[in-house]
């Protein structure tokens, strides 16, 4: 096996240098110079493939939309010509020179897509939802990674980015089970891999395309559940010519937005506003003459503990990329450095490093080959810091009161271990300067990606191709504790020193050989795609760490033995996979698309190994036989698919036989009832062209995923817990899309071009089996209700609330002995008892039910619907293109406000003082932390995502045209601002906000030179 791949790579490189030494015919019968433009503008377009006709000969257009022919072919030969947007040109050349107009054409319908299909497709042949999002819109604001990339940019995507030092979570199309969302396939270059969309270069990314559901990602079978999302990496361009960009940018990164927090104390004050102080360092509450109202003081020293914590810090991304192509042969490489220096002061910034190389070759018009390699590397020290809660940046800075400061430098110029003021607040969590300043904490991972593509045309209907891609991720995280640092409370594994070291592996390969039959018979086009796929995937991680050094040095050398501790694991994963693709067409207008997929997966028992996968499509073109005006094109389509996912590693043999030798043990056997959580999707849409300048996309699909994967407690044997997995209910989802881009206005030297996206998704739990219904975190599981249920208790705000029997007693609070008239409302809105209004004894009144524990389902984190905006208006070299993102609606928990009113360190508590109320009332609202509907908010928001004010720089004029072809200036800015009355860290995400990592936003400048 290694003497066949030490082959295939040789060969891989030994073919770019053939390529490159057959690129120009040994002899010249003609010269053709040539010019392509717009034939509507006169314009010059650049990048027009120009290529003669049943030969390998072709270039592509410069600048100014011209290229040079010499070739051995003599005149007159036929030119094929094409441009993205633009109808394809057969011209006949005659003489040694040759200006070719091309006419406009609607987009939508004629890109090639190759996601979802066993061939690359005309979308004009399509018969189910697809959505393309083209380098422009990734590339004039390039988001931080590409995970950030299609905000408000595809319709029925979700993203969820609940903090700011992670990539996003990419869903599409709802639910797919009882616990909310899965995550789609991630195809790169057409390879499966295990990489995430953050891992990736938005600045090498040619396109992304999107498949949203089952009807179309079938094809894809035990791996296309959740979608997929396919990026096609950049290839080279430009016949015989280097084109080199160089792209830097500078800037900063700060906080977007934080919670508001108390402004005032109310505790006895001196004359100069200082503390009153017992012994101890105790306060005392200063109580108004009721006995239990409290009079406010400001703060006579305030420190901003969040600015400090979250300043600004430097952001930037170098890039460069080198292309050429030639007739037979094209190449790609590019280097990008980034570092993101986050929020968060202490903590060195996060960077990353990728590179990119891809290989093309066409040696003869039967053979083309490609080879990618792809290099990623990141460093993130932020990964020390929880993404939320107690562990969270956020969390001290906002809890300590503001008296503290907690940048406060002991005598040798280290951060205090406790700042001037901590025992007096005695609040028992640590200075965060102090521990992000003394701890050592590293977090790095190296991606490799390496493929190969071979395709090979036996004749004009028949072709095979070969691919292949091999794939590692070696990750490391490594802490480390000095001799001597500081607790609040001794512990033991910190105090002399700990050290923890913890290596990943994750390798994964997968193989793909495919025939292909595609003939023509009258008007009938026909074709045949059979396909075999291998897919495997290994996971390994082994991990040590220890306390009690013996020297300062980081190694489990140096941990006492007694309390070394080392742990291993690993996961194996194989997949096979086998379809078969059967197509038509008929004059060009009615498409047919049937396949099925046949799978077998290790993660199953033998009983269920296998799988089939259908999917049914079907579209026709009306427009083909009816004028329809402005609507120039116009394709109607239906189609069926399904496909799945797979469980867990060791799910297959969660099933377990029990024995009994003193005490219960139990063994663990093949799970052979587990079989494949499979999602149904039926999809109906639209395709249309309008005025031969606007694109418009219309979606409704109907889903149903069945047999989700959940672990069942069984029982605790004496010697363990047994644990099975089983299959579990039912969820359907709906959803409605709507997409609409294209040219607004072409005038001149003025240019609009936008784009908008709508989508509404809902899901809801149709069964659980013969599962009782349950809570699961803060969501309720059960039948009728959505998956993203928040079930807890509620604290009644309007008197319209309260539920009166027919005996006229309020049945649902304060035991059901009180009649209406016994409630009112207090000056905060609060439903209260009258006789407790204005005393020390006030509280809110909580929802009753003694058949449910008193709980409820209390809100849903389904948004009502999301829409996207996205702009680019132009003036010759003048440029403005905006992002904004809008989600309406959906409700999110936010404990992190809940959590500082126990501290009594959030606006509501100034709020609640100032009202006079009693402190229990604001203990009361707090409810233990437990979810409660007064802290469940609206988490719907609109956000300016992406800014960018571009200037063409005239290089001519400046004199430097000779050696740049273009240059470009540009201001920009991402995730500018949020509109939202979330008053916590962050609306976006789907479970709870608690000290969440905040979402940073990023002011720069950016220059893009072309040589």
């Amino acid at each position: 096996m290694k003497r066949y791949l030490r082959i295939w790579l040789v060969a891989m490189l030994w073919l770019p240098l053939y390529a490159f030494s057959q690129g120009n015919p040994s002899t010249i019968n003609s010269v053709l110079n040539g010019r392509v433009v717009d034939a509507k503008t006169d314009a010059p377009l650049e990048g027009a493939s120009v290529a003669i006709r049943n030969t390998t000969h072709s270039v592509v257009t410069d600048k100014d939309g011209k290229f040079v022919f010499r070739t051995g072919q003599a005149f007159p030969y036929v030119l094929t010509v094409s441009y993205i947007g633009h109808t394809t040109q057969d011209v006949t050349a005659t003489s040694g020179s040759i200006e070719i107009k091309l006419e406009e054409q609607a987009v939508q319908l004629e890109d090639v897509v190759v996601t979802g299909v066993a061939e690359g497709t005309s979308r004009r042949k399509l018969s189910f939802a697809l959505t393309k999002v083209g380098s422009e819109q990734l590339n004039t604001v390039p988001a931080t990674d590409a995970s950030q990339s299609l905000r408000g940019k595809v319709a029925g995507l979700q993203i969820d980015q609940s903090a700011g030092n992670q990539g996003a979570t990419v869903y599409l199309r709802g639910a797919k089970s009882i616990n909310g969302n899965i995550a789609p396939l991630l195809v790169v270059d057409g390879f499966v891999t295990a990489l995430d969309l953050s891992d990736l270069n938005p600045q090498d990314i040619e396109t992304i395309e999107v498949v949203k559901g089952a009807a179309a990602s079938a094809l894809y079978g035990t791996r296309g559940e959740g979608g997929v999302i396919q990026v096609i990496t950049k290839k080279g361009k430009g016949l015989n010519k280097l084109n080199i960009v160089v792209d830097n940018e500078y800037g900063i990164s700060n906080v977007q937005r934080t919670p508001p927090t108390s402004q005032l104390h109310f505790y006895k004050v001196n004359a100069d506003g200082s503390f009153v102080l017992s012994s101890g360092n105790n306060r005392t509450l200063d109580f108004k003459e009721n006995g239990f109202s409290l009079n406010q003081h400001r703060y006579t020293n305030y420190n901003d503990n969040v600015n400090s914590m979250l300043s600004n810090n430097p952001y930037y991304t170098n890039f460069i990329s080198v292309s050429t192509a030639g007739e037979k042969y094209n190449l790609y490489g590019s280097f990008q450095n980034q570092s993101k220096g986050g929020v968060a002061g202490p903590i060195s910034p996060d960077t990353r490093r990728t590179a990119l190389l891809n290989v093309g070759f066409k040696p003869n018009k039967n053979i083309e080959a490609d080879v990618t390699v792809q290099y990623f590397n990141r460093n993130t020290p932020s990964a020390s810091l929880s993404s939320s809660g107690a562990g969270s940046v956020l969390y001290s800075a906002l809890l300590y009161e503001p008296f503290i400061d907690l940048t406060e430098r002991q005598a040798d110029g280290r951060y205090a271990f406790k700042p001037y003021g901590f025992d007096i607040q005695k609040f028992n969590v640590g200075n965060p300067f102090y521990q992000l300043s003394y701890r050592e904490y590293a977090n790095t991972s190296n991606n490799f990606l390496i493929g190969g593509r071979l395709k090979y045309k036996f004749s004009r209907k028949i072709s095979a191709e070969v691919n292949g891609a091999f794939q590692n991720e070696y990750s490391e995280t490594e802490d480390y504790y000095p001799v001597g640092y500081q607790t609040l409370t001794p512990e033991v594994s910190r105090n002399n020193g700990y050290y923890g070291l913890s290596n990943g592996r994750v390798a994964s390969k997968n193989a793909q050989i495919q025939l292909n039959y595609n003939d023509k018979f009258g008007d009938f086009d026909f074709g045949v795609n059979l396909k075999s796929v291998y897919e495997e995937s290994r996971v390994t991680n082994l991990s040590g760490s220890g306390y009690n050094l013996s020297a300062p040095v980081k190694s489990l050398g140096v941990v006492e033995a007694a309390t070394r501790s080392t742990s291993s694991s690993w996961s194996q994963l194989v997949n096979y996979g086998y379809f078969l693709n059967v197509k038509s067409a008929w004059k060009n207008k009615i498409f047919l698309d049937v396949l099925g997929r046949f799978d077998l997966s290790s993660r199953f028992g033998s009983d269920v190994a296998a799988a089939f996968f259908p999917r049914a499509s079907v579209a026709y073109r009306l427009t083909e036989d009816v004028q329809l005006g402005a609507i120039t094109d116009l394709k109607i389509r239906a189609a069926y698919g399904r496909a799945g996912s797979l469980p867990g590693f060791g799910a297959k043999e969660s099933r377990v036989s029990l024995s009994s030798s003193g005490g219960v043990s139990y063994t663990r056997r093949d799970n052979t009832d587990l079989t494949r959580a499979v999602t149904s999707e039926l999809e109906l849409g639209v395709d249309a062209v309008l005025f031969n300048r606007i694109n418009i996309q219309a979606n409704y699909a109907t889903a149903t995923s069945k047999n989700d994967f959940i672990l069942v407690p069984a029982f605790p044997p004496t010697t363990g817990t047994a644990g099975i997995w089983g299959n579990l209910g039912e969820v359907k989802s709906s959803s409605y899309e709507l997409e609409i881009n294209g040219n607004i206005l072409s005038n001149g030297k003025w240019q609009w071009n936008a784009g908008a996206t709508f989508s509404r998704v809902r899901s809801k739990i149709t069964s659980l089996g013969d599962v009782p219904e349950f809570t699961s975190g803060d969501f309720r599981k059960a039948a009728g209700i959505s998956p993203y249920s928040y079930y807890g208790y509620s604290i009644f705000t309007n008197l319209s609330q309260l539920e009166v029997d027919d005996k006229g007693f309020v049945s649902n609070a304060a035991g059901g002995t009180l009649r209406l008239e016994d409630f009112t409302t207090n000056q905060l809105g609060f439903v209260v008892l009258k006789s407790q209004i204005g005393t020390a004894a006030e509280l809110p009144v909580f929802y009753q039910n003694a058949a449910t524990g008193n709980n409820k389902v209390i809100g849903d984190a389904q948004a009502n619907f999301q829409v996207g905006f996205t702009n680019t208006l132009s003036w010759g070299p003048l440029s403005l293109y905006t992002v904004l993102d809008w989600k309406q609606g959906g409700q999110k928990y936010n404990e992190t406000v809940n959590y500082l009113t126990y501290q009594y360190r959030s606006a509501f508590t100034d709020q609640a003082v100032a009202a006079g109320l009693p402190l229990p009332f604001i203990t009361a609202v707090f409810n233990a932390q437990q979810t409660t509907d007064y802290w469940i908010e609206n988490s719907g928001y609109v956000s300016l995502r992406e800014v960018s004010l571009a200037y063409q720089l005239p290089v001519k004029k400046l004199g430097v045209g000779g050696v740049i072809k273009g240059a470009k200036l540009s201001l920009i800015g991402r995730n500018l601002y949020t509109w939202t009355n979330f008053t916590g860290v962050t609306p976006e995400g789907w479970d709870i906000d608690f000290y969440s990592y905040p979402i940073f936003r990023t002011f720069s400048g950016r220059l893009t030179l072309n040589f």
